[in-house]
């Protein structure tokens, strides 16, 4: 009682101040919650990674506060976005108004302003992750986002193969030219039956290459496209082989599925990866 006069404070944080040890901070967030029970403290509506946030009764407005203080800034900002329009907006949208974290903004949308606060809401329409104040429903604002979708498509068809040019440059322009032998390969599986759009084979040990293959994707592609991209590479059981996907982003779901097995490079990291492997190769 006497710590949280200091304010609104995360619950992990509470039993880090008297213990790092787990026994004991299992011992604080058992007393944390017979006090919120016995009304003795307030806590948050919401729960995120570092627990509920308590409170003194009297401090109980503050709890908010507490929330955005830890909440990135450009979160933040996209709910602010969301929050001030009669509108539906795409995920990718308020990833690019906002120059944020794909990933943060998503977790912070959905898991807490959205399903534990219930000041906005979100789900799907015809492919697209959707975002809106609560206060309305989806069906008032269809309409209007329906008329958008046309240039959406557009610009991602325009971008997309703009996107795929300029990967395949990065690549041609920067493996084409380490100090070590590299050549363009086969892009196919052994089966032949399907395809990778591009393929290197980097000579680092004499006539033994160490195999690229990559695939480039102009979109955020789903769970199924990447599962089965591994499922192309699984043909290769000979030699030393990378499997690399490259797309603008990644959906959580596809980092919490194949981050152990598949890498997975996102372009704004490309140039920094391959600038690695150019120095790394210079012996």
């Amino acid at each position: 009682m006497e710590y949280l006069k200091i304010g609104p404070t995360y619950s992990t944080d509470i039993q880090n101040y008297f213990s790092k040890e787990e026994n004991v901070r299992g011992y604080v967030r058992n007393l944390l919650s017979q006090l919120y029970r016995r009304g003795k403290v307030v806590r948050s509506p919401f729960k995120i990674m570092k627990g509920y946030i308590y409170a003194l009764p009297r401090d109980k407005d503050k709890v908010i506060n507490k929330i955005k203080e830890m909440t990135p800034p450009y979160v933040r900002n996209a709910l602010e976005i969301v929050m001030s329009r009669r509108k539906l907006f795409t995920l990718n949208s308020l990833v690019e108004m906002t120059s944020g974290n794909f990933e943060s903004i998503e977790y912070y949308l959905d898991n807490v302003f959205a399903r534990q606060l219930n000041w906005i809401k979100y789900g799907y329409h015809k492919s697209f992750k959707i975002y809106w104040n609560a206060k309305y429903s989806k069906e008032e604002l269809l309409e209007d986002f329906e008329k958008e979708i046309s240039e959406i498509h557009r610009r991602i068809k325009v971008e997309g193969s703009k996107f795929e040019e300029e990967v395949k440059e990065l690549l041609d322009g920067y493996l084409l030219n380490l100090p070590v032998k590299v050549e363009s390969y086969s892009k196919g599986t052994p089966s032949g039956k399907y395809f990778f759009d591009l393929a290197y084979n980097l000579y680092l040990f004499n006539e033994f290459p160490i195999q690229l293959k990559i695939e480039i994707k102009n979109h955020i592609p789903n769970l199924n496209e990447v599962a089965f991209f591994w499922r192309k590479t699984r043909e290769l059981r000979h030699g030393f082989i990378i499997p690399i996907m490259i797309a603008p982003a990644f959906p959580s779901v596809v980092y919490r599925s194949f981050g152990d097995i598949l890498y997975l490079v996102k372009y704004d990291k490309l140039k920094e990866f391959v600038e690695g492997l150019k120095i790394s190769l210079k012996f």
